[in-house]
């Protein structure tokens, strides 16, 4: 019982940090792609927010499945590197023993990974897509914006207007 538990601690305390980590990552390069878009012009300034939110929420299975994939081997790694797995063994736990742990640990993330992919990845890449021709669809006069040249949405006419 008291192995089951520190597994499963452990295996949760290496998670949170993946995540956190690599959703900063994530966020990040999309923030970056985002705003090279926009400074571009080919995405209006107001849809990056959104637009992150959309990309971050279809890149999360990918989060969450890497994360896992870290979370147990930084789990099993330690233990070997701190001789914790001599320790077990000495106690009469073998190796097939951390199968349970693992299991117990991964089948509700996969479930839940299993329900992103079908559910809400294709769902945000549908928003993403549907925003962003909102946005292009807008009349050229409200794309506007002072101090800066902004093609028409047939590329055949360039506005600005002075500050």
């Amino acid at each position: 019982m008291i192995f089951l538990r520190a597994a499963q601690r452990e295996f949760a305390n290496a998670a949170i940090a993946v995540f956190v980590a690599l959703f900063a990552i994530l966020v990040t390069t999309v923030l970056i792609r985002l705003l090279g878009q926009a400074a571009g012009g080919s995405v209006p300034s107001e849809a990056v927010v959104a637009l992150i939110g959309f990309g971050a929420l279809a890149q999360l299975p990918i989060v969450l499945s890497l994360t896992l994939f870290i979370a147990v081997l930084m789990t099993l790694s330690r233990t070997y590197r701190d001789s914790e797995m001599v320790v077990w063994f000495a106690s009469g736990v073998p190796l097939t023993q951390w199968i349970r742990p693992v299991l117990r640990f991964a089948v509700p993330v996969v479930a839940v990974i299993a329900g992103m992919t079908f559910l809400l990845a294709p769902w945000a890449q549908y928003k993403s897509v549907e925003y962003k021709a909102r946005l292009n669809s807008q009349d050229d006069a409200t794309r506007v914006a002072p101090g800066v040249f902004r093609e028409s949405a047939g590329a055949q006419r360039v506005f600005f207007v002075e500050v």
